[in-house]
């Protein structure tokens, strides 16, 4: 019977999903430990404590962290590059619009979220505040998204992305402000605040995904002169991807 439950089907399905039951095994082992090796009492790790614990997973992060790039863009460039070009026009327009929709989208959440509930606002009197933001409109988030869709250089892409601050005034010019009106309580204006521009660090995956698509579309353009190029960025995607199963088991 095709339903009969067999000890080679048994063996076959344990063979194919070996990770996903090594994955759970390990998050149980995680939960086992982290009840068994809990201090006694009131007290609590120390922060040296929790780091002997998490070492070895820190290194298995950074290891992936440092095939995220090389595997997007190759894999990116080799399947853009096989495809037919009329359908790769789409699909890199599918691609971007995707990215830009779910990040639009994110942002508009985080606003809401921020207006909503204002996080980091607590009663607790033990908790320090610390005089720190990002000055900012939603018009310069949504058009630092764009700018970061074409960075100058690919290499700063891969460490750092564009952003956008606004410098409050001084508090001299706070003041006059203040006096100009007539009102000590008046809130500054955005139009007083000075822009400045910056790069924060975060890897800029919206322009390197913008290049590889872009680059895998002249690639196909350019039919067999393009050819050493895409067997070059297709044997990187396979290696990456190798590397990174190897990093995983």
């Amino acid at each position: 019977m095709s339903g009969r439950l067999t000890a080679a089907g048994v063996k076959g399905c344990l063979k194919t999903n070996v990770l996903t039951l090594l994955t759970l095994g390990g998050v149980f082992a995680g939960v086992i430990l982290g009840v068994a090796l809990r201090p006694p009492g009131s007290q609590k790790w120390s922060q040296r404590d929790a780091m002997y614990v998490g070492f070895l997973g820190e290194l298995f992060l950074r290891m992936l962290k440092a095939l995220i790039l090389p595997l997007i863009v190759s894999s990116l460039i080799s399947a853009v590059g096989n495809l037919d070009l009329s359908l790769s026009g789409r699909i890199g327009a599918r691609a971007i619009g995707y990215y830009m929709v779910t990040t639009v989208m994110a942002v508009i959440l985080g606003i809401i979220l921020v207006v909503a509930i204002h996080p980091g606002q607590g009663n607790d009197k033990g908790i320090q505040t610390v005089d720190f933001g990002r000055n900012t409109t939603t018009a310069d988030t949504l058009m630092d998204l764009v700018r970061n869709m074409f960075p100058p250089n690919l290499v700063q892409a891969a460490s750092f992305q564009f952003q956008t601050v606004l410098v409050p005034p001084t508090h001299e010019e706070e003041l006059e402000y203040q006096k100009k009106m007539k009102n000590d309580s008046v809130v500054i204006p955005k139009e007083m605040f000075k822009i400045s521009k910056t790069y924060r660090q975060g890897s800029n995956i919206i322009g390197l995904v913008v290049f590889a698509i872009v680059f895998g579309i002249v690639i196909s353009m350019m039919k067999k002169k393009g050819e050493i190029l895409l067997q070059f960025f297709t044997a990187m995607s396979e290696a990456m991807m190798y590397l990174t199963r190897i990093v995983i088991w």
